[in-house]
């Protein structure tokens, strides 16, 4: 008998031995199934919440940003303490020549109260550079209405986020006057609303061009903040770097600015990844119990092939394809189930009381997570199926002989 009709031999008892028990092994089945299922579900919604978190709060915020001393930090200098950045151009060319910096931008900041014909809510204005600005913050995608930082080239004109919009009851082309602390005020044209989803972000942001702001506060020069975007964002050392060599400054990092989503981001990480092997796991466990169950009800089946010829590692072989067959069903089936049920979630309306601006739940629908759950949940079974193997390689046929 050759080795190949021989090798087909082992596929057609494996098989044989699944269908003599199609309960069992449609539970095993169940089982790998619905532990990819989970581990594809909380994978896809709780990645797809850090993601969404991260893009509109990093991605629409600098990765670091630069700004003057307080003046408790300056009581010991002889510098006047004031808001502007001081060695403005020295900032500049150090950070046009650092190898991680991808961009920065000047801006100008300032307390306001912003008056609509009906409301009146007090902020913070940026006064940006449109052309820098552009390079810090991708605004274009997350206009709701009007146009971006083109429009802020056109003196006395405004862009707000959404939720602000809404409170001041405007829109865009409507006109709002601008009161700054020096008592001098401007009516500004609303040239673009805009959302970054989160309500704290799009209930204070404001931008207007940098000219604008400095002629109403009689300082032509003058920038409050110097905001950074990073290659590596993971590398912040360019905050030392910036300190050495100037030390009228100081820098924020965008993990000082959001402990809290940065700690809450880790946090979930942790628990799906921990809560989705453990599923797994148990599956395995599982898949053990019924594949050791049919070793010791299959002892003289087992007996009877080795008194034929068939060797220890023939045994092996029948039992890990059963196992392999039933991690292989369960975790496609499994794959399909978690993306059905994630899609399910994404279409599913999500009300947030205004906390955060998205439509539906976010999920993330990476491929490589359904290629990690397929082999986890294939490899899962494997390893569970080849203990009760080696222990049915090991039965001695002329004991069990004997006991017939």
């Amino acid at each position: 008998m050759s080795n190949q009709v021989f090798n087909k031999t082992n596929v057609f008892i494996a098989l044989q031995y699944l269908s003599a028990r199609k309960k069992q092994s449609f539970l095993a089945t169940i089982g790998v199934l619905l532990g990819v299922t989970t581990f594809i579900v909380m994978i896809n919604f709780m990645t797809g919440v850090n993601d969404f978190l991260d893009d509109a709060v990093f991605n629409g915020s600098p990765d670091i940003i630069v700004s003057k001393k307080t003046n408790t930090e300056l009581e010991n200098n002889s510098l006047v303490p004031s808001n502007y950045i001081e060695n403005g151009e020295r900032i500049n060319m150090f950070l046009a020549n650092h190898e991680n910096v991808q961009s920065f931008a000047q801006q100008i900041i300032s307390p306001a109260i912003l008056i609509s014909d009906t409301k009146q809510f007090p902020g913070s204005i940026n006064g940006v550079f449109p052309d820098q600005e552009q390079t810090v913050v991708d605004l274009e995608r997350r206009l709701i209405a009007g146009e971006g930082f083109s429009s802020l080239l056109n003196e006395n004109t405004i862009l707000l986020g959404i939720s602000l919009a809404k409170r001041l009851e405007i829109s865009v082309g409507d006109t709002i006057k601008m009161i700054l602390p020096n008592g001098k005020n401007q009516a500004l044209k609303v040239s673009g609303i805009f959302s970054f989803g989160i309500t704290t972000i799009d209930n204070v942001r404001t931008y207007v061009s940098a000219s604008t702001l400095r002629n109403l506060l009689g300082n032509e020069n003058g920038i409050t903040n110097i905001h950074i975007k990073l290659k590596d964002r993971n590398n912040v050392n360019l905050k030392e770097d910036l300190i050495k060599n100037i030390d009228t400054i100081t820098t924020e990092d965008w993990k000082d600015s959001n402990k809290t989503i940065v700690i809450g981001n880790k946090v979930r990480d942790i628990l799906t990844w921990s809560v989705s092997f453990a599923l797994l796991l148990v599956a395995g466990f599982g898949i053990y119990n019924i594949l050791n169950i049919t070793v010791i009800q299959k002892r003289k089946d087992i007996a009877v092939l080795k008194t034929i010829g068939y060797s220890s590692n023939d045994i092996v072989f029948i039992f890990l394809i059963q196992s392999l067959i039933i991690g292989v069903l369960g975790a496609f089936f499994g794959g399909i189930l978690g993306y059905v049920i994630s899609y399910m979630i994404s279409t599913t309306p999500l009300d947030t009381s205004d906390f955060i601006i998205v439509d539906t739940y976010p999920i993330n629908f990476r491929m490589s997570y359904y290629i990690l759950g397929f082999l986890f949940g294939v490899l899962t079974t494997i390893v569970s199926g080849y203990f009760p193997s080696r222990k049915a390689s090991k039965v001695d046929p002329v004991t069990i002989i004997r006991g017939i």
